[in-house]
């Protein structure tokens, strides 16, 4: 019997999802979110250095490599639109718009 070991390449996912962060996750140490009814490992991707989600906050699930989620903090424009809805400028507009209104539902939950 072989064991399988799942690829560690990148796969992004075609449109970004909402996640519940359930274990602190910083630039350096992944943590865990609740993606889609089960509990994921997920890291930031491209971290800056000063990102930060805290148990209980959102945060956008863009991709994953190998079984650890893939994830970009609400409102972060370091996702380009291109890379969650194709190359249509007029989905691109209305997919940020949508973004950006998701963003701010999810902050006034939070207060």
């Amino acid at each position: 019997m072989s064991l399988i070991v799942a690829p560690d390449t990148v796969e992004f996912f075609p449109q970004a999802k909402p996640g519940k962060v359930e274990q602190i996750i910083t630039s350096n140490r992944q943590g865990r979110v609740q993606f889609m009814g089960t509990s994921w490992f997920a890291q930031f991707h491209q971290p800056n250095g000063k990102e930060l989600a805290l148990p209980g906050t959102f945060v956008k699930v863009i991709g994953r490599q190998g079984l650890t989620l893939l994830v970009v903090s609400i409102g972060n424009d370091g996702v380009r639109p291109q890379m969650l809805i194709g190359n249509s400028k007029v989905n691109q507009s209305v997919m940020l718009r949508f973004i950006q209104q998701m963003s701010s539902a999810f902050a006034n939950l939070l207060n």
